[in-house]
């Protein structure tokens, strides 16, 4: 065996004797600390009288206290209104998230409607699969720019999932009128 090796295997002796040792100390206070806390009542009888009170005079009075129809009714009461702040019905009346992206999308839809008529391209009837398509990418931008806004993250999921439902009809809407249009001019 080599030096470095040798030193290794000592020092793990070492430190496993130590630990031994660590392990032997904290096992005998503990043990020592049991013994004068149960051994306590006999030292100091005022506070054993004081601890059984408190066990078995206190301690069932103010359960009796916490489990009263009055005290329920005043923390069910207390949790209805703090449901009730957190809730929808409080918060500000803005232009929801939703609308916000709907308009973008319109506008974008335009400009690029607008560009395509100046190039002089023809418009094509979009299949169901190419549908689909476009849907999951609007569903999965409309994910993307929630999570860029730091003020979706404090909206409820549901409230975030109603919101992204209507968005993604309104764009169905949207493009099943389109459809209709090119259609027609054909």
């Amino acid at each position: 065996m080599d030096l470095i090796k040798l030193r290794e295997i000592h020092a793990f002796n070492k430190s496993k004797k130590h630990r031994l040792l660590d392990n032997c100390f904290l096992y005998s206070c503990t043990v020592l600390t049991c013994t004068l806390f149960c051994s306590s009542p006999f030292w100091f009888p005022s506070l054993f009288h004081s601890m059984k009170l408190f066990l078995f005079v206190s301690l069932p009075k103010l359960c009796s206290l916490l489990l009263s129809p009055k005290f329920i009714f005043i923390v069910g009461n207390l949790i209805i209104v703090v449901l009730v702040g957190e809730s929808k019905y409080f918060t500000s009346s803005s232009p929801s998230a939703t609308d916000v992206y709907y308009d973008e999308y319109i506008d974008q839809k335009k400009s690029l409607q607008a560009s395509s008529a100046g190039v002089g391209e023809k418009k094509e009837v979009k299949t169901e699969e190419s549908y689909k398509e476009k849907q999951s990418k609007t569903c999965e931008s409309m994910k993307e720019r929630k999570d860029l806004e730091g003020e979706e993250f404090s909206l409820p999921t549901e409230e975030l999932k109603k919101r992204a439902d209507d968005f993604i009809a309104r764009v169905n809407r949207q493009r099943m009128h389109e459809a209709w249009q090119a259609i027609s001019v054909l």
